[in-house]
C-alpha cells in the first residue's frame, strides 16, 4: 500500500517545473539526456549532446548551475532552463539564463517558467536575472518585465585548418 502512494507521488505531472541542482543532478542523467536528444534536432540552435553533458554537469557539480525542466502528458520534455548563478564584481550576483526553451503554444507554461526563475533568483540571493536572446526580444522584454541592460555581440571565427587538424 505504502510503495503504490509512493509510485503515484513520483509520477510526473504535465506542465509541473521541476528542478535539476547540485543536490539531485546524479540521478538525473536521464532527464538530461532527454534534454540532449530532444534539442539536437532544434532547427535554430542545434545542441552537441557531448559537449552539453560535459559543460552543464561541471556546472552543476560546482553549485553553479540550476536547470528547470517540464514535460507534457506523454512525459516529452516541452520546456527547459540552463541557469548560471554568476558573481560579476560590478553588477553583483546575477541568476544568467543561459538557455531558455518552452513548447512555443504553451503561454501557462512559459509564465510559470518565469515565474519559478524569479522565486529561484530570490533564494539565491541574486540580485538581477539577466540573459541574452536572438528571438522575440522586445516581446519578452515587455511581457516579463525585463529591461535592456547591454547588448551581446558575436562574431564567427575563420577555422584554421592547421587547428582543425589537430582536434
Amino acid at each position: 500500500m505504502e510503495e503504490e502512494k509512493k509510485k503515484k507521488e513520483e509520477k510526473i505531472k504535465p506542465n509541473e517545473v521541476y528542478i535539476i541542482n547540485k543536490l539531485n543532478f546524479a540521478t538525473q542523467a536521464n532527464v538530461l539526456a532527454k534534454i540532449c536528444m530532444t534539442l539536437k534536432f532544434a532547427k535554430r540552435e542545434p545542441i552537441n549532446p557531448d559537449i552539453f553533458m560535459e559543460y552543464v554537469i561541471q556546472k552543476l557539480a560546482f553549485g553553479r548551475c540550476v536547470i528547470l525542466v517540464s514535460f507534457n502528458e506523454k512525459t516529452e520534455l516541452n520546456g527547459c532552463a540552463v541557469l548560471f548563478l554568476n558573481n560579476n564584481p560590478v553588477k553583483g550576483k546575477i541568476l544568467w539564463i543561459e538557455w531558455i526553451w518552452t513548447d512555443s503554444k504553451n503561454f501557462s507554461l512559459s509564465k510559470k517558467g518565469l515565474e519559478v526563475i524569479e522565486d529561484l533568483a530570490q533564494k539565491l540571493g541574486a540580485d538581477r536575472i539577466a540573459g541574452a536572446m536572438t528571438k522575440n526580444f522586445n516581446a519578452v522584454c515587455k511581457k516579463y518585465g525585463f529591461r535592456e541592460a547591454y547588448r551581446v555581440m558575436e562574431k564567427e571565427v575563420k577555422k584554421n585548418e592547421e587547428n582543425m587538424e589537430k582536434n
